[in-house]
C-alpha cells in the first residue's frame, strides 16, 4: 500500500504518536516551563468562558425586575443595581486575567524554545530557528491544555446535560467513520483532505454544533429538556470545547506541517538540571 492510500486512521495514529514523543522531549528538556505554559493556557481558557458568560448574566438581570432565584442565596440580598456593576467589574478583571496568562504563555514559550535549541549540537546554528521553535512550542502546549479543557468541560456535561453530550459523542463516532470511509474509498476525498486539511476541520467540529443545537431544539419542542439556564450554560461549554478541539486539530496540523524542521531541533536533547 503506497502513502498515498494509506488509511485515515493509520496517519492520525502516527501523528498522535509523533506528538506524545515531542511532548516527551519538551517535558524532558523543560519539565516546568512545559507546565506553566500549559496551566496558563488553560486558565486563559476558563478565564476566556467566564467573560462570555458573566455579560449574558448582566443582561438576563438587566431585563428583569428582581434578582433571579436561581441565584445563589448570598446574592439574593444583594440590590440589583449594585449587582450588575458588580458583575461588569468582575468581568473586566477577568478578561485582564486572561490577557495576563496571554503574556505569561508568550514569555515562557519564549524560554521554552530557547531550553529546546541549548539541547541541541549545533545551538548556534539552530538559534536562528528560535521563532519557529516558540510557535512549536507555544502551539503544542496549546493543543495540550485545549485537550484538557475539552475533557474536563465534557465530563460536566455529562453531569449538566448527558443527552446532548450523548448526541455530541454519537455525531463524532459516525463523523469520524464515514471520514474515514469516504478517504478510503474516494481518491477526490483523499485530495481534498491533503489540499485543505483547516476547512475540513473546521466544518467538522462547526456540524458537530450544529447538530447538537438542532437536538437540543427538539429536546426542548418534544422531549424532556432540563431548565433553561442549565441549557445555556451547556450551550457556551459546548461551543467552546468544540472550538477548544479545533483549535487543538490545527495546532496538530500545523506541528505535522513543520515534522522535518521540528525534528531538527531535537537530536542530542537531554535532560537540563
Amino acid at each position: 500500500m503506497t502513502e498515498r492510500v494509506k488509511p485515515l486512521y493509520q496517519r492520525i495514529a502516527a501523528t498522535l504518536a509523533w506528538c506524545i514523543s515531542l511532548g516527551h522531549d519538551f517535558m524532558t528538556i523543560a519539565p516546568r516551563t512545559t507546565l506553566t505554559v500549559q496551566v496558563a493556557h488553560l486558565c486563559a481558557q476558563v478565564l476566556l468562558i467566564l467573560t462570555f458568560f458573566l455579560p449574558i448574566k448582566i443582561v438576563v438581570l438587566l431585563g428583569s425586575d428582581t434578582v433571579p432565584a436561581y441565584l445563589p442565596p448570598w446574592l439574593q440580598g444583594v440590590q440589583k443595581n449594585a449587582l450588575i456593576v458588580g458583575l461588569s467589574v468582575l468581568t473586566v478583571l477577568l478578561y485582564a486575567l486572561h490577557l495576563g496568562a496571554g503574556i505569561v504563555v508568550n514569555r515562557y514559550a519564549r524560554a521554552g524554545a530557547r531550553a529546546l535549541i541549548n539541547q541541541g549540537e549545533n545551538a548556534s546554528v539552530l538559534a536562528a530557528q528560535l521563532p519557529l521553535a516558540t510557535r512549536v512550542f507555544s502551539r503544542f502546549t496549546r493543543g495540550l491544555s485545549d485537550a484538557s479543557f475539552a475533557l474536563m468541560a465534557f465530563t460536566g456535561l455529562l453531569c449538566l446535560y448527558p443527552s446532548l453530550m450523548l448526541v455530541c459523542l454519537v455525531y463524532f463516532a459516525l463523523a469520524t467513520a464515514a471520514l474515514m470511509a469516504l478517504h478510503s474509498r474516494h481518491p477526490r476525498i483523499r485530495s481534498i483532505l491533503a489540499c485543505h486539511p483547516l476547512a475540513v476541520c473546521d466544518a467538522f467540529y462547526s456540524t458537530g454544533f450544529l447538530a447538537t443545537f438542532a437536538f437540543m431544539i427538539l429536546d426542548f419542542l418534544y422531549l424532556i429538556p432540563p431548565p433553561l439556564y442549565v441549557a445555556l450554560i451547556s450551550l457556551i461549554v459546548l461551543r467552546q470545547s468544540l472550538n477548544r478541539l479545533k483549535s487543538m486539530s490545527q495546532d496538530i496540523l500545523f506541528l505535522s506541517s513543520h515534522a522535518r524542521h521540528i525534528t531538527s531541533m531535537r537530536p542530542a536533547a537531554k535532560r537540563c538540571p
